[in-house]
């Protein structure tokens, strides 16, 4: 799982059957916004990998081992998508046969390698890929030994922890930055991979600080530090990033000291997602986590309505890839929420009953899903996205379903549909369908 053998087996099968190249070469804003999306649907976004074909795996292979194959498919195939964007030469439709395949899985690797630290020799495997003799092996184990040393979680309570996934989110867009960079370039620059590696180190040391920071809040948050202290030590750092790691761990900064430093729409987006992963990551959301993460979203100016979205994207994708995950689950019950909140809820349904059914009333599709959910039907992501975010909008004429904005706002919607009363919703889904009168009849003439 960890050898340089099934790295190139992994990239061999994408290799092999490479995806198409758009009919014109995307410019390079177009191509970020494509390799962005893939991220958030391949699960790479969040640090982990959607099952991919190109991996065979036991069945009985723990759940960890599962992650990472998927985590480094997921890899690959960002490489591939990236190369077909930027109409790189060995993926256009002329570069067919053994000869072309053997050159995308020299490039992808070589993409990977520069992402690992190995930039030298990757550019020169990158600049000729068919060369014989080649680094190709050998840079293949040192790839696939760091990748597995950092990302391979097979063992210990550390497999799927927060920390552990935003590192590998953080892999992800090293790879898709140094990629786009490569095959629009057509060359891998050592100069431009070690500034990608710079601009990961602090994305690193700002996901441990902001992970710190929220531990502090938790109930039981020193087993939270010492899962954050544990993940990085298996790392195996170089000194001087492990030394700036465990800076961040130990003395974290007040949120708003944090904000500035969080300078693009990007790094706000990952950061936001990381925190609230690792809020919800237990089924629980305790008062201080939600106050934390709501101080968070205020800091980077993101208000209730785009966390709420960002919620319903992250929960959606994790609901649609169960086995994306090893350990880090996002709860589908409510029954794992703080008394606190669910009180909230109630009383926010039970005070404001009469305005709330007014409300229903008068907006159809709200009242035509929760009739939907009332009566035991299924709702997609995107039904009870809608619903939360008519909720939230309904917020502005009954400020207490605010509550619905809240981080976590997607774990009450089972509690609202409790809450209910039959008659709450619209008189034309509970009221049976008016019967036609029969015509009266004719009277005879005579």
């Amino acid at each position: 799982m960890g050898s340089g053998e099934w790295l190139l087996a992994v990239i061999g099968a994408v290799a092999a059957q490479p995806p198409e190249c758009p009919p014109q070469r995307m410019p390079l804003g177009e191509r970020r916004a494509a390799l962005e999306e893939m991220l958030r649907a391949r699960g790479l976004a969040y640090g982990t990998g959607a099952q991919d074909p190109a991996i065979e795996l036991d069945p009985q292979a723990a759940p960890g081992v599962r992650a990472y194959a998927h985590f480094v498919a997921g890899l690959v195939r960002l490489c591939a998508r990236a190369a077909a964007l930027s109409h790189a030469r060995w993926f256009l439709s002329g570069a067919i046969g053994e000869h072309g395949v053997r050159a995308r899985r020299a490039q992808m690797l070589a993409v990977l390698a520069a992402a690992s630290g190995e930039m030298e020799t990757a550019a020169r495997l990158f600049a000729d890929p068919t060369a014989v003799p080649n680094p190709l092996e050998k840079l293949a184990d040192k790839t696939a030994a760091r990748l597995s040393r950092r990302y391979l979680a097979a063992r210990g309570p550390f497999a799927g922890l927060p920390l552990h996934n935003g590192l590998c989110a953080i892999e992800a867009r090293t790879c898709a930055t140094i990629a786009l960079s490569a095959f629009g370039h057509s060359r891998i620059s050592p100069g431009a991979s070690a500034l990608a590696a710079k601009a990961a180190l602090s994305w690193r040391a700002l996901l441990v600080e902001l992970l710190a920071g929220l531990a502090r809040a938790q109930e039981d948050g020193k087993a939270t530090r010492k899962g954050i202290e544990q993940v990085i030590r298996s790392q195996r750092l170089p000194v001087r990033e492990a030394r700036a790691l465990r800076r961040a761990l130990v003395h974290p900064r007040e949120v708003e000291q944090i904000s500035p430093a969080l300078h693009s729409d990007a790094l706000r987006r990952f950061i936001l997602t990381q925190v609230l992963l690792a809020a919800l990551v237990d089924g629980r959301l305790e008062a201080a986590e939600l106050a934390f993460v709501e101080r968070l979203a205020r800091a980077v100016g993101v208000d209730g309505a785009a966390l709420a979205r960002l919620e319903a994207e992250v929960s959606d994708f994790y609901r649609e890839h169960k086995d994306a995950l090893a350990a880090l689950r996002l709860a589908e019950t409510p029954e794992g929420l703080p008394h606190a909140l669910t009180t909230r809820l109630e009383a926010a349904v039970l005070d404001n009953l009469d305005r709330l059914l007014q409300e229903i009333r008068e907006t159809r599709e709200l009242g035509e899903l929760l009739a939907k959910a009332a009566a035991g039907g299924t709702l997609s992501g995107e039904e009870r996205a809608k619903i939360r975010e008519q909720l939230i909008d309904l917020a502005k004429t009954i400020p207490a379903l605010a509550i619905f904005a809240a981080p976590g706002g997607m774990l009450l919607l089972p509690i609202l549909f409790k809450l209910l009363p039959f008659n709450l919703l619209p008189s034309s889904f509970t009221d049976p369908p008016p019967v036609p009168a029969l015509p009266e009849p004719r009277r005879r003439s005579g």
